[in-house]
């Protein structure tokens, strides 16, 4: 008979599990970083090394100390010198956990699941040397030293009490003003996905949305009888010649691509999609570009 999750056998078993599973998890965030900022493509950003900054004119209210003199000194205006991606409080991650998060179509591709926590710690280990406060996604605490990441990587192995497919804002309350990065593959029903970003909206000054999808998610390429399951809701259909629902399925996922995708403009968050057969640190290039250029104004 299986021990119930509370018991302490099944605690320190989880936690035995997550240690483990740690060390593999880090070093693969870690490659990913370095992978992701070698290059010409992150060397042509304002500022140089593992902190970015931003130019903006000098506005009534800002500090002296701040003025850039050597980039005043090209134009006729005063600029400071300001981090491009502001967290008053922290950026916060949530790491979908959804069973269907599993799900891998090839020995060869890593599981959306795995993809997805490579891509949270390697993006706090960037934005914690770049000098940011980082959290979970229901961790009580933020920080950015090395001991966040580990807590944040420990949390990411560890298997989940429970696992529903978009962040429970009953459970877990952001900090005020902090900014909000959600990783996950958002295959729930759009209005569903879109309850959720009105309310993180309100709590969260920025946001960035990571939508992570297998590649046979996107393109059907079976033959034959298949059986669809969705672990979530614990349903099942089958399809006895898959090739007659495949234009109308990559339509319904081009339609749910293009609905996230809209949500995230209506409110000025910015999405990013990745495919797992794709290379994790190109993504985490294009993502770290992001941040590092948000909101910025063009220097003259």
């Amino acid at each position: 008979m299986a021990r119930p999750r509370s018991h302490p056998l099944a605690i320190r078993k989880s936690a035995e599990e997550a240690a483990a599973d740690l060390p593999a998890l880090m070093a693969k965030a870690e490659k990913a970083v370095a992978s992701a900022l070698h290059g010409e493509h992150t060397q042509k950003k304002v500022g140089g090394g593992e902190r970015f900054w931003q130019f903006r004119e000098y506005a009534p209210g800002d500090r002296p100390q701040d003025i850039d003199w050597r980039q005043s000194g090209k134009t006729d205006e005063v600029y400071i010198r300001q981090k491009e991606w502001q967290t008053p409080q922290a950026t916060i991650f949530w790491c979908s956990r959804a069973s269907g998060m599993e799900f891998s179509s090839a020995a060869s591709l890593p599981t959306k699941s795995e993809t997805a926590k490579i891509i949270t710690l390697a993006l706090g280990i960037l934005m914690t040397r770049a000098g940011d406060q980082v959290g979970l996604f229901g961790l009580p605490r933020t920080g950015r030293s090395e001991a966040m990441l580990q807590r944040i990587g420990a949390s990411l192995c560890e298997t989940p009490k429970e696992s529903k497919p978009l962040p429970d804002l009953t459970a877990y309350t952001c900090p005020k003003n902090a900014s909000i990065v959600q990783i996950g593959d958002f295959l729930e029903p759009p209005n569903d996905i879109e309850a959720i970003f009105k309310t993180l909206a309100v709590q969260n000054q920025s946001g960035m949305v990571i939508q992570v999808l297998d590649p046979a998610e996107i393109e059907l390429p079976y033959s034959g009888r298949i059986t669809f399951e969705d672990p979530a809701h614990q349903t099942r259909e089958t399809v006895n010649h898959v090739s007659s629902i495949r234009d109308a399925y990559r339509q319904r996922i081009a339609d749910q691509l293009r609905a996230v995708e809209t949500l995230c403009k209506s409110h000025r968050w910015d999405y990013i999609f990745h495919c797992t057969d794709s290379p994790i640190d190109d993504t985490l290039a294009a993502l770290w570009a992001k941040i590092s250029h948000h909101e910025t104004k063009a220097v003259p």
